[in-house]
């Protein structure tokens, strides 16, 4: 190979390097920019609905015994429509639109509380139109909740979010958050 061959196929080594570290910088600016997934109810099959009797309400809790007289009367009253087996209750906790509340396992009896407060909830995103308006999603046959709201959690961006949990073994688990309503309106 002569001198001129091994400089042109050297500067055709680097053209070619620099191309495929270009590409590379396009794709992982490309995937840095796309959204994760959002979370689907499927992805986080329950068990078998249950089906027996509720379970007295077990007070093993700061929470369980400050909260007992709701507790006890959702697990009275109520039927498991969350993860299985759970009862979602809900209740107010003082000022204009806050919600907070727990889910008990009508097997067990044990209570767990929400994960945060949820205030002053706004239209969802259209993924979400479906459900009226809730600020609180979920189903029988899924162990994924969903909080959307302005939300007060470490988790958080900020107001108006959408905050995706699952429940495992026996507590709230974060997935992931995003914006939603006027958080996530580009701003002027």
């Amino acid at each position: 190979m002569t001198k001129r061959q091994r400089q042109r196929q050297g500067r055709l080594a680097r053209c070619l390097r620099s191309a495929m570290a270009a590409a590379a910088l396009c794709a992982s600016t490309a995937m840095a920019q796309t959204p994760p997934p959002v979370p689907q109810f499927k992805d986080y099959p329950a068990n078998a609905p249950y089906t027996g009797k509720n379970h007295p309400l077990v007070l093993d809790s700061d929470f369980a015994r400050s909260y007992r007289t709701r507790l006890r009367e959702a697990i009275a009253t109520g039927k498991p429509s969350f993860a299985g087996r759970y009862i979602v209750t809900r209740w107010g906790c003082g000022t204009g639109g806050c919600n907070v509340g727990a889910v008990i396992d009508a097997s067990t009896g044990h209570a767990i509380s929400m994960p945060f407060a949820l205030m002053s909830v706004y239209p969802l995103k259209p993924q979400y139109e479906k459900e009226d308006g809730q600020e609180l999603i979920y189903r029988l046959s899924s162990r994924l909740l969903v909080q959307a709201g302005d939300i007060d959690s470490s988790n958080s961006s900020g107001k108006d979010v959408v905050e995706f949990y699952e429940l495992r073994d026996g507590e709230f688990r974060f997935i992931r958050s995003a914006p939603y309503g006027r958080a996530a309106q580009p701003k002027p």
